[in-house]
Parts: structure tokens; C-alpha cells; sequence
């Protein structure tokens, strides 16, 4: 039986075991206990420590014995003057030392973990685990307990553990057999962000890594144990700490909440508002806007006399219709030759380059802004050796419905291709001339392909000359772009994304970040158009014609979609404020589960917004919800407008306390109810 010792740091008890210094326990008054681990199982630090004839050996906190502990009002510290061994018979030569501190942080409700690790060996170290939380709860229950990041929302305990046939068809090597890792950056890899929550609607805990932009990211593992199925969430350094070297992990911040996650967020919320510095504020129509639209113009076959999709003529109409359906931007894809530089004129076959002008300027007297879709960072074959580039005879982009495959298929060589060094100064001078030349005529916003940032920032350095001249053409121009590996970097100098993908789960991202808005792919979902709207996701319409491409059909010709828009834009209109002012918190306003059903809710300081969605048959829906970790009101009394789906006012009553249970009945599929809670009333 093992000895413990306690520590409560801003509320949340930690418990530790005495001899090892691992973590056995963590508590907190709302949520309760979320992390329970068995003494020989329970982690806080672990390296690997490869030896000749055991490479797999680890150190430890659990293998290891006499932790010096000491234990302050507001902070305590865990000393091992040597980490214990996997296994005896590798111990080290020499002591691998490490130090925990963890600290009451100043916000009231965190606590500050760092980690410092000195290798007084003969061997390097060859990663580290910290922090190193073993036996996590499924404490908001099985089926409700959800890992969330800025990117996605996954069930850990329903999702991980491994059925038969995972384990005995790819042994431990499957990510699905129990364990699966997760790092952030942009929108290409899987958690764009450094932020994590595991949690419930009472309450969860919150985790994130107190570094920015460049800085090294910490990779996360979750892994599942057959031994004891709790849950293990490991930060991993994939680093060297050579011998006589230390290493020091710098902050990580956990913040154990009540409510749901968007109370654990905001530790992190104010940490990230210290580091986004936007460019320019977001332009007013996008701010304000239900989405935008993108038109497929071609395929890029001029001399094809059935090539044309769209031609210039037909902006200033779809402009109308998609003013008609809330849509106030529209950018043009396959207007041009891509990938070669200087920007090549416009495809004759779709008119000529004063037609573009004058359609991009009558567009926006109706209210509808034009951003061409210009790929730039790739070069083809004829643009290419002037790099100093060879562009293969293979892959690329090319794309055609009368090929075979109707994507790369390998006798097609157009938009095969090679990346172009960002630093390359012939490069980047044509790309300034050919974007500069397209502000002067007329053109001043740009949807930009593969938005692939690096540390250098000559992509962002240039891009910055860019905008500097479009804004001075016109203040409210735009900047869209497909981003890929670093939100932190990017989102200041982004308005809105074009990436492909759906509808996701980014609230997190959304609730947190003033900027970009984040795209969601449209092709003709009224369900899809639904959610994007409720979670304030910035709609990617790409109606198709029945055997053509994306964004080559009128939206009028999908009457579904079409009604769907046209209800999200009212609604959105009717209730804007929330959307551009208001923060936004998802679900975290319910108390339980709420099957078959989006929430979303949105904050100002005197009243809360919440739509509903109904994404099951046709039923009574009844939620139950707390307004006061949102809302506050002194006398504990609030007044509730109910709305139906086309924004009508329904009914308005007082209620008496925070708590309350609403009920919609006979909801349709997919239809709408909105409830606005106003305070002090």
C-alpha cells in the first residue's frame, strides 16, 4: 500500500504517491474526480533511455523511489535525484534527475506544470513524457466524456479500446488498437491549435502547451490500457538531452473546470489574445456575411468549345442570387492558367480581361465582392526551369470529368508540378508585379493557393506588400486562403479560408479566434448549411450540375439549398449581433445530453442567444440548461423570447432562477428553434 501525500492548488486536490511522486489522484469540486491510477501504473514524467542491449527501457516516475516532496500554500515540487528503471538490470551509469513544480496560477482556477530534466549520465535521453497523466476518468460518463480540440471532438472511451479484430490483424502498431496521437499547427495537420479539453457538460479539465507560432509543438497521445481501461494522455518531446545537458518544458497550463469546455477555455482565450495581432480588421461583408460562393469558370481547356462553365458575363446574375441567398463574396476558380507566372490573362474563352474588370466592379456596386483563386507556390513545366526547377512527368493537380480517373490520372500532364523555393527573388518579384497589376485594374482582393508559411516568412512577407497595396485600392478588399501548417501565424493575416472540407466541429477555434472564418463546403446540403451557420462558419456554396464539377449550377436550380440560405441569412440578420459581438460557447449552456440535436449559443453581456437544430425525425425536443455560469443576472431572473424557424416571435415569459428546461414540440427534421434569455427581466 502506498503513502500519499496531498496538495490543493486554486481548489483542485492532487494527490500524490510519497515514494514515487507520481500522480494518483485529481479532484475538483464540480467535476469531481477525474483521474484515478493505480500506484504501479500512475505517471507524471517519463523518458526514454535506449541502452545497447535494451533499447526500450524507460525512466520513470512510477520505477522510481525516495521523491522528494515539498508542498507550499500555492506551490509544490517533486525532485527525483534519480529516475527509476523499467528494468533493474539496464539501470543508467549515472543519474537522469528531474524536477516538477506545479503552481497556483494567478487566474484563480489553473495550475502552472513545468518540468526540468538533468542528465548527469553517460547516455542521452531520448524523449520525454510530461505531462504524463495516467488514469483518467470516463467521469461525465462513457459515451459523454469527449476529448475536444480546436479541430474536432472525439469519445476517448468509446472510440479507443480495441476489439478483437484490431489486435489480431495489426498488432500494437494500429493506431485504432487503443492509441492514437494528435499534433497541432494549421488546418493540415490534426489539432490546429496547442488547446485541449477532456470533459462533459459539469464540468472537465483543460490543457495547453504556453507557446506560440514557431516554437516547438508537443505532440499528444491517448492511449487506452487493456490492464486497466482508464485512459492515458501523454505530451510527447521527441527531443535529445545529451549527456551533461538539461532540458526544461517550459509552461503547460491545466485548468480543471465546472461547466462545460468553454469555461476550461479561457485560460487559453486570454493567453492567445496576447499573441494575435490581425493585420487589418476584418472586412465588414465578411464579418457580417452568412458565407460566400465559389464558381468553377473551367477546366482549363480553352480551345475546348465546351470548356466554359461560366463566363464573365454571368457574374453580375450569380452576384444577384448570391446576394439573394446571403452570400456576399465570390471567388473564381479556373479563371486563368495556373501555376505559372507572371499571372497568365484570363482564359480568352471566358472573355477578356476588361470583361473580368467590369464584372468585378459591377458585382460589388450590388454588394457582392470578386476574389480571383490564384496558385502561385507551384510551378509547371513551363514556368519551372527558371527556378532552377525540374517539375516531374507525374502526379500534379490535373483534374477533368472526362478523364479516367477524373483526378491525376497519368496520362495528363497538365498542372503537374514543383514547389517553388519562397525565397527564390525572381519568385516573389513576379508574384508582387502579377498580384500588383491585378489591384491597379481593378482586382484588389486574391484567394491564395496553399498558404504554406515558414519560419523564414517570406510567404508572409510578402504577402504583407500585397495587402498593403490592395488595402490602399480598397480598404474592405479580402485575403482567403487554403491554410495549412500554422493557424497561430496565419489567422492574424487571414480573413476567411478556403479549405476543403464540410461542416466540423471547430468551435473551439471559433469561440477563441476573432479571425479567419473558417470555410465550410457546401454542394447542396440544407443540413450542412444549417450547421455552418449555427456554429458562425463562413459557407462555401459549390452547387453542381448533375455530371460537371463543383460550383458549376445555379443555386436556384437546388430549391433545398436554396430555402435553406435563404432561412440562415434572415435568421443570421435577425440576430447579428450575437454573431459578430457576442462569444460563442457551443453547447456548454446544457446540463445533459441533448441526442440528436446541435445547440449553439452565443453570449453578450446582458442576454444569450441559443439555436437549435433538430438533426433527427420528427420529435419533441427537450433540453435542460443553466444560464448562470454565462449570464449573469443579481435578482436570478431572466425573461425568454422564443422564435420559430423563420424568426417570428412565439412567445415571451419571465423565468425565475437559472435553471431551466426547454421544450420544442414536433420538431420537423432539420428545423430550427431559437430562444434568446435576456437578464434581469
Amino acid at each position: 500500500m502506498s503513502i500519499s501525500i496531498k496538495a490543493t492548488l486554486n481548489g483542485t486536490e492532487l494527490v500524490f504517491d510519497r515514494s514515487t511522486g507520481s500522480l494518483l489522484s485529481l479532484s475538483h469540486p464540480d467535476a469531481g474526480t477525474m483521474l484515478d491510477a493505480l500506484p504501479q501504473m500512475a505517471s507524471l514524467i517519463d523518458v526514454a533511455y535506449p541502452v545497447t542491449s535494451y533499447e526500450p527501457l524507460r525512466l520513470a516516475s512510477r520505477f522510481s523511489k525516495g521523491a522528494v516532496i515539498d508542498v507550499k500554500t500555492d506551490e509544490m515540487t517533486i525532485h527525483w535525484n534519480r529516475l527509476g528503471a523499467s528494468r533493474s538490470k539496464f539501470d543508467p551509469e549515472g543519474n537522469v534527475a528531474a524536477t516538477v513544480t506545479l503552481k497556483a496560477d494567478p487566474d484563480g482556477v489553473s495550475i502552472i506544470m513545468q518540468c526540468r530534466v538533468e542528465n548527469s549520465s553517460k547516455l542521452p535521453v531520448r524523449q520525454v513524457i510530461f505531462p504524463d497523466f495516467m488514469g483518467l476518468l470516463p467521469f461525465a460518463g462513457v459515451d459523454q466524456t469527449e476529448f475536444r480540440t480546436a479541430a474536432f471532438v472525439r469519445k476517448p472511451f468509446l472510440e479507443l479500446p480495441p476489439d478483437e479484430y484490431r489486435l489480431i490483424n495489426q498488432f500494437c502498431l494500429d493506431p485504432s488498437a487503443g492509441t492514437v496521437e494528435y499534433k497541432s499547427g494549421g488546418m493540415f495537420s490534426e489539432m490546429w491549435l496547442r488547446w485541449m479539453d477532456l470533459g462533459g457538460f459539469n464540468g472537465g479539465l483543460s490543457l495547453f502547451q504556453k507557446a506560440w507560432g514557431w516554437e516547438p509543438r508537443t505532440p499528444v497521445r491517448l492511449h487506452i490500457d487493456p490492464l486497466e481501461p482508464k485512459l492515458r494522455l501523454l505530451c510527447c518531446h521527441y527531443i535529445t538531452i545529451e549527456p551533461g545537458a538539461t532540458w526544461e518544458s517550459g509552461e503547460f497550463i491545466l485548468t480543471p473546470h465546472k461547466s462545460g469546455w468553454a469555461k476550461g477555455i479561457e485560460p487559453y482565450q486570454t493567453w492567445a489574445k496576447q499573441n494575435i495581432h490581425p493585420d487589418y480588421p476584418m472586412p465588414k461583408h465578411v464579418k457580417e456575411g452568412l458565407g460566400f460562393r465559389t464558381l468553377w469558370m473551367s477546366q482549363s481547356y480553352p480551345e475546348d468549345p465546351e470548356d466554359a462553365l461560366w463566363k464573365f458575363r454571368d457574374l453580375v446574375p450569380l452576384a444577384m442570387e448570391s446576394r439573394e441567398h446571403g452570400l456576399n463574396e465570390m471567388v473564381l476558380w479556373a479563371w486563368t492558367r495556373g501555376f505559372e507566372l507572371p499571372l497568365p490573362p484570363p482564359f480568352p474563352h471566358l472573355g477578356s480581361e476588361e470583361d473580368l474588370v467590369n464584372a468585378v466592379r459591377k458585382c460589388r456596386q450590388l454588394g457582392v465582392n470578386v476574389a480571383p483563386f490564384i496558385s502561385v507556390l507551384q510551378a509547371g513545366h513551363s514556368t519551372g526551369a527558371k527556378y532552377g526547377l525540374t517539375v516531374p512527368t507525374s502526379g500534379g493537380w490535373a483534374q477533368h470529368t472526362d478523364s479516367i480517373p477524373q483526378f491525376q490520372a497519368p496520362y495528363v500532364s497538365l498542372y503537374q508540378c514543383a514547389g517553388v523555393d519562397p525565397a527564390n527573388a525572381l519568385w516573389q518579384k513576379e508574384v508582387l508585379e502579377s498580384c500588383k497589376r491585378l489591384i491597379d485594374i481593378g482586382i484588389p482582393s486574391l484567394s491564395w493557393d496553399q498558404f504554406w508559411t515558414e519560419p523564414e516568412e517570406h510567404i508572409i512577407k510578402l504577402v504583407s506588400q500585397i495587402r498593403i497595396h490592395a488595402k490602399k485600392a480598397d480598404p474592405e478588399s479580402t485575403f482567403s486562403t487554403e491554410e495549412l501548417w500554422n493557424m497561430e501565424i496565419d489567422a492574424g493575416r487571414i480573413d476567411y479560408t478556403w479549405n476543403w472540407g464540410g461542416y466540423r466541429d471547430c468551435q473551439a477555434f471559433t469561440s477563441v479566434f476573432p479571425s479567419p472564418r473558417i470555410s465550410c463546403i457546401v454542394n447542396s446540403s440544407p443540413r450542412e448549411v444549417k450547421r455552418g451557420f449555427l456554429d458562425n462558419l463562413y459557407l462555401n456554396i459549390l452547387p453542381r450540375k448533375p455530371g460537371s464539377v463543383n460550383g458549376s449550377d445555379k443555386i436556384v436550380n437546388h430549391p433545398e439549398l436554396s430555402r435553406a440560405l435563404k432561412q440562415c441569412s434572415n435568421l443570421r440578420k435577425q440576430f447579428l449581433r450575437y454573431f459578430t459581438d457576442g462569444r460563442f460557447i457551443g453547447n456548454c449552456v446544457l446540463t445533459k445530453p441533448c441526442p440528436d440535436t446541435q445547440v449553439s449559443v452565443y453570449v453578450l453581456p446582458d442576454r444569450l442567444l441559443l439555436l437549435l437544430l433538430n438533426l433527427g425525425d420528427k420529435r419533441t425536443i427537450t433540453f435542460d440548461c443553466d444560464l448562470a455560469p454565462w449570464l449573469e443576472s443579481s435578482a436570478g431572473k431572466y425573461k425568454i423570447k422564443t422564435y420559430n424557424s423563420s424568426g417570428s416571435l412565439v412567445k415571451q415569459s419571465p423565468i425565475k432562477g437559472s435553471k431551466w428546461q426547454g421544450s420544442v414540440p414536433f420538431m420537423e427534421p432539420l428545423d430550427i428553434a431559437v430562444f434568446e434569455f435576456l437578464s434581469g427581466s
